[in-house]
């Protein structure tokens, strides 16, 4: 009885061992020379340059993360392509907006030129789509976003 009970207990150990929060973001250099920032890995059709790893846990920042922060040395500039009813738009706006960072946002649903003009800027319709200091970043994620805000341009 008591192996059984040592076997379970370790089993669940290990389970909860693996189960702890963390995230990845990539951070790529695409041919022209845009910097991506995504919580999903580079295109590899797309062959990027630089391609970096961050890992985050719970509980605390890498290290990594905390040698190449750099302070905001002028206010960030960010333009958000968003959709109707979508969740992760909503959540972007509201991180914004509760972070007081002013930006622009261009509904895709609401104006055809503004489809136009995302498209003549990324062949994607994934949104939300920032741009957050020249680097295009992909969905949202907030750690991400802390991380686009902070690089200086």
């Amino acid at each position: 009885m008591t192996k059984r009970l040592f076997f379970i207990t370790v089993i669940f150990l290990l389970f909860l061992g693996l189960i702890t929060a963390h995230a990845d973001y990539y951070t790529w250099e695409d041919e022209s020379g845009v910097t991506h920032i995504t919580n999903y890995p580079p295109p590899q059709a797309a062959s990027p340059k630089n391609v970096q790893v961050h890992k985050f846990e719970s509980g605390g920042v890498s290290v990594e993360q905390e040698e190449t922060a750099t302070p905001v040395e002028k206010k960030p500039e960010i333009i958000l392509y968003t959709k109707n009813e979508c969740a992760d738009c909503d959540k972007a706006r509201e991180f914004l907006q509760s972070q007081n960072i002013a930006f622009t946002e261009y509904n895709m649903d609401n104006d055809p030129e503004i489809a136009a003009q995302r498209k003549n800027v990324d062949d994607s319709e994934e949104v939300p789509f920032a741009i957050i200091n020249r680097n295009h970043v992909y969905g949202f994620s907030e750690s991400v976003y802390n991380r686009a805000i902070k690089l200086i341009p």
